[in-house]
């Protein structure tokens, strides 16, 4: 059973981080990014690129993560821009439509065949307190911890950090305030997306590399996002570990067919109990 729970913190951390991502922008900019997903696909297809090209992995990680920020900069200078501030379901529909383009470009650019990209980590067994747990969980758990750190550590004691929070929290005082709030807009979605070229590396060793590898993830971090507040970040992270833990033990000891319905049920669960999620606050609006 311990081994079970491990595999699914692991995985679960990969949907907490997407879900992060998705949160991150929401928080920023006020848009849904369905597209978000697809951003770690074309992350992980430029990763089998470079590793074709005889670049070894330690060079491949860092170039990824660059590619991640620009695009996520370019997207949001370029089309996102526009849409902020705008009504909620006008932005929802572009990132749909970004969703549809990435995943024909991917097919377009890389065809339908199946790639394999190397894990980082070795897929060696190792003995942790009697537990017997694969070294590519243990290192997926690894990484999400150190890059939930490093976000904490920069809008905890970073000035731009912080200066992303007021945005975040009230981007008109945050203007007034001399806050370059476009330069935050663009700085929330090249990190969302640095993130999410992470969780795509993270995640192709496990389920290869393909034009769909991330559509089940997305339904999941979204999921999570929702599960742990949609305004929560460390909500995001909860999440995912909740909806991938509970998924793996569906699985394992009461039925496969029910392992992708079992944690929506257990998150809509949770949700009629505390509708703003298990750790975003609640606001209230005074008429």
């Amino acid at each position: 059973m311990m081994q079970m729970i491990v595999s699914g913190v692991a995985l679960g951390a990969i949907y907490g981080l997407i879900a992060l991502g998705i949160v991150m922008v929401f928080k920023a900019t006020g848009i849904l990014n369905f597209a978000h997903g697809e951003a770690a696909m074309l992350s992980a297809f430029m990763a089998c690129t470079l590793v074709r090209l005889g670049l070894p992995m330690w060079a491949v990680v860092p170039l990824v993560l660059l590619f991640g920020a620009a695009l996520g900069m370019l997207i949001e200078r370029f089309i996102i821009r526009r849409f902020i501030g705008k009504a909620l379901l006008s932005s929802a529909i572009c990132t749909l439509g970004l969703f549809l383009i990435f995943g024909d470009l991917a097919i377009w650019v890389w065809g339908k065949d199946t790639q394999e990209l190397p894990s980082v980590f070795a897929s060696t067994p190792i003995d942790v307190g009697g537990v017997i747990v694969s070294g590519i969980d243990l290192g997926i758990v690894g990484v999400c911890a150190a890059l939930a750190g490093a976000l904490f550590a920069f809008f905890r004691f970073t000035r731009l950090g912080i200066a992303m929070q007021a945005t975040m929290e009230n981007p008109t005082a945050a203007r007034l305030m001399g806050i370059p709030i476009k330069r935050i807009y663009a700085l929330a979605w090249a990190l969302s997306h640095v993130i999410a070229a992470a969780a795509g590396l993270l995640i192709a060793p496990l389920t290869f590399v393909h034009f769909s590898m991330m559509q089940h993830a997305l339904h999941f971090a979204f999921a999570a996002a929702v599960l742990g507040g949609i305004g929560s970040m460390p909500g995001a992270l909860l999440g995912g570990v909740i909806i991938g833990v509970t998924s793996n033990l569906t699985g394992a000891y009461l039925s496969s067919e029910w392992k992708d319905a079992v944690p929506f049920i257990v998150m809509l669960a949770i949700l009629i109990l505390r509708p703003h999620g298990l750790l975003a606050r609640r606001h209230i609006k005074k008429v």
